[in-house]
């Protein structure tokens, strides 16, 4: 059973990384990127200067990118860490692009992060820490963290999911992602890493607008990891009821839906 689990485990990451790998050059097109918690992280840092911070799960940079602009000259370096060199790329080539340059991209996964103990001032992770193996996580990113630094968290809860259009809409797509996690979770694991503690949870609610049409761009472009996980059968049969579904309940062409996030503000 252990070597079972061992070995469906294994399919999975190597799933999730041929994902990641193929998807790269259209990331940044497909997904929404909320300024909102890039605008609260930048409240919490304004008082520091010269800082050293670390974007972990950073993807093709869409929200890195945000944060850079926003911290500015208060941010001296900014590592850009991610296990998948096609996003690393991506990100590269996209910071170039838009002027940024004191940035480090670093190929490493979320677990043995290869950054000295106590140099960072902060550290960052966007919708990414579903990814992670989170007590681990949280070990590295308090080891990497000065005293007195930040840990923020952006993520969606298990519950959040099944509130959006696709938790509502796309069949199976609750039942596939397993990977998320409910708020006493995070805060168990949290409160179960040495040097970490909660300083205080945001929720975020979005007003989403959409068309029928861009959803199912969005799906059949693998926007959200989680279609990945259906066999390609599950994928279009769960695609056809979901367009039932959507013109069934809405507006083809104004298709709206609330969106909910929380900002995990983790001290060291």
């Amino acid at each position: 059973m252990k070597k079972n689990c061992i070995t469906k485990s294994a399919n999975l990451l190597h799933k999730i990384e041929n994902h990641f790998a193929e998807v790269a050059p259209r990331y940044r097109k497909l997904r929404t990127t909320d300024m909102e918690p890039i605008l609260f992280i930048k409240g919490e840092l304004n008082d520091a200067d010269k800082m050293h911070g670390a974007d972990i799960g950073c993807g093709a940079g869409r929200y890195t990118l945000r944060l850079a602009k926003q911290l500015g000259k208060k941010c001296h370096s900014l590592h850009c860490i991610d296990k998948s060199e096609h996003m690393l790329i991506q990100l590269k080539n996209f910071f170039v692009k838009n002027g940024i340059n004191h940035f480090k991209i670093l190929h490493s996964d979320a677990h043995k992060i290869p950054l000295e103990t106590d140099s960072l001032d902060f550290v960052v992770s966007f919708n990414a820490v579903h990814h992670f193996d989170m007590p681990n996580f949280l070990k590295e990113a308090s080891r990497i963290l000065k005293n007195k630094s930040r840990l923020f968290v952006y993520t969606r809860l298990k519950n959040q999911n099944e509130r959006n259009v696709w938790g509502m809409h796309f069949p199976n797509f609750i039942d596939k992602e397993t990977r998320l996690y409910e708020l006493d979770e995070l805060e168990h694991m949290i409160e179960n890493t040495p040097n970490l503690s909660l300083k205080s949870i945001r929720f975020f609610e979005y007003e989403r607008t959409s068309t029928l049409s861009r959803l199912e761009e969005q799906a059949k472009g693998y926007h959200y990891s989680t279609f990945r996980l259906f066999s390609k059968k599950e994928f279009n049969r769960s695609m056809e009821t979901f367009k039932r579904n959507i013109m069934e309940n809405y507006d083809v062409n104004n298709v709206t839906w609330k969106d909910q996030n929380i900002l995990l503000i983790i001290e060291s």
